[in-house]
């Protein structure tokens, strides 16, 4: 397999709303997905776009395309986010690499730190959720719920800014979840009763109508903010490695 490029390679074919943040030199690419992208295709959603615009192979959880050489390129899946969340997701040509980062996330070995905002529920915020959750699945669609049979997930939570406005006191809170679990950051701020602003499966819908209405901004307000991890590349010194992507304009609007 060739190794796509370098850091800003116009030969990767990203969807135009997506961007590339940063370039690790052992063949990783951090990119900055936009809320509404998915992260691979999904069959039922054919017409949702998503984070490279080739064919994607579900069995190496890969794209792939040719370049303008026609060589063939393949681009690894190390995470994902769900289509509502923006922020970083990484991406690498390599696809033993892309096993040894999904590892390191798997064991908790990666630190991920996503913003939220809320509105109060007038209650003191502890620092660290503890939850079960239980995912299901009917007619296609997901639904993540606390159950004494569902699997752990920890979150550390803290308060980075108190807004008051038109719609109450927001917060903007810092999340950096231990475990990955599908819609956890989602449930776990719903079940406190801090749904996040413009959840349309968890969220307060009558508020994000009203958000809506008044700053015209319809989006889950959930972004992925920093990603901290060790690469391990062949016959390498391990080096930490940490991105960032900005706080969305959208963010800024709501709380200014």
């Amino acid at each position: 397999m060739n190794p796509v490029g370098s850091f800003s390679s116009p030969a990767i074919p990203l969807h135009k709303d997506c961007r590339v943040l940063d370039f690790h030199p052992a063949g990783i690419w951090a990119l900055n997905k936009t809320c509404g992208i998915l992260s691979h295709p999904n069959p039922q959603k054919s017409s949702t776009p998503t984070l490279l615009n080739c064919t994607y192979n579900f069995d190496k959880e890969c794209y792939n395309w040719k370049d303008e050489q026609g060589n063939q390129q393949y681009f690894f899946l190390v995470h994902r986010l769900d289509s509502a969340t923006s922020g970083i997701i990484l991406i690498t040509s390599k696809e033993y690499l892309a096993q040894q980062l999904k590892k390191s996330f798997s064991n908790q070995e990666v630190e991920k730190t996503y913003y939220a905002i809320v509105r109060s529920n007038g209650k003191p915020l502890r620092q660290k959720w503890d939850d079960l959750l239980q995912k299901k699945t009917s007619n296609g669609k997901i639904r993540v719920l606390t159950s004494k049979h569902g699997f752990p997930c920890s979150t550390q939570v803290s308060t980075v800014l108190k807004k008051s406005t038109e719609f109450g006191l927001l917060l903007l809170l810092r999340l950096m979840p231990k475990t990955g679990r599908t819609h956890q950051l989602r449930v776990q701020c719903a079940k406190r009763n801090l749904p996040i602003l413009g959840d349309r499966t968890y969220g307060d819908f009558s508020l994000n109508r009203k958000i809506n209405q008044s700053h015209k901004v319809e989006r889950l307000f959930l972004h992925a903010a920093k990603i901290k991890i060790a690469i391990n590349n062949q016959g390498e010194k391990s080096n930490v490695w940490e991105v960032k992507s900005p706080m969305p304009p959208s963010f800024e609007k709501i709380l200014n």
